[in-house]
C-alpha cells in the first residue's frame, strides 16, 4: 500500500532560526577575486618586472607589481603607507594603461620589503574586464 503524503500535516517553520552564525567559505577562500601571481607575469607580458605608480597626496613612489585581479593589486613599495590611506595607481599591463583611484588595504613589512595591498575604487569597467580577460586566458594557457 502506498503511503500518501499530506504536506499540510508538517508543521510551519515560520520564525525559523539559526542557532549559530553561517557564514559559507568562498570558493577562493577570504579572497573575493582571483589573482594573478608574480610568477604568472613574466610570462604573460614578457617582462620580469611590471612598475605600478602610486601617488599620495604628498608623494609619488614606484614599486613593482606583486599580483593582481580586477578587485586591486599588491606592490612592493619603498615605503610603508598608512591603512586607508588614499591613492591613485597608474601602470601598464601589456598594451593597456590602468589609472585608478585605490586605497591602502594593509602594508606588511617583510625582509625589509613594504608589501602593500591597494584596492582599486572605481575602477572602470573596461579595465576591469581586461585584468578578468588576462586571469581567463592564463587558466586556458595552462589547461592545453
Amino acid at each position: 500500500m502506498e503511503n500518501i503524503i499530506n504536506w499540510d500535516d508538517l508543521p510551519t517553520l515560520e520564525g525559523l532560526g539559526v542557532d549559530w552564525d553561517f557564514k559559507p567559505i568562498p570558493p577562493l577562500g577570504k579572497r573575493a577575486f582571483v589573482r594573478i601571481e608574480k610568477e604568472n607575469i613574466p610570462q604573460m607580458f614578457i617582462v620580469d618586472k611590471i612598475f605600478v605608480k602610486v601617488a599620495t597626496v604628498t608623494e609619488i613612489y614606484t614599486g613593482q607589481l606583486l599580483d593582481i585581479s580586477k578587485g586591486g593589486l599588491s606592490v612592493n613599495l619603498p615605503v610603508s603607507l598608512e591603512e586607508n590611506c588614499p591613492l591613485r595607481v597608474g601602470f601598464l599591463l601589456g598594451p593597456v594603461k590602468i589609472i585608478s583611484k585605490a586605497v591602502v588595504k594593509h602594508s606588511r613589512n617583510i625582509d625589509n620589503q613594504h608589501i602593500t595591498g591597494i584596492e582599486f575604487i572605481d575602477l572602470d569597467s573596461e579595465s576591469a574586464g581586461y585584468i578578468n580577460g588576462l586571469y581567463a586566458s592564463l587558466i586556458l594557457h595552462h589547461s592545453l
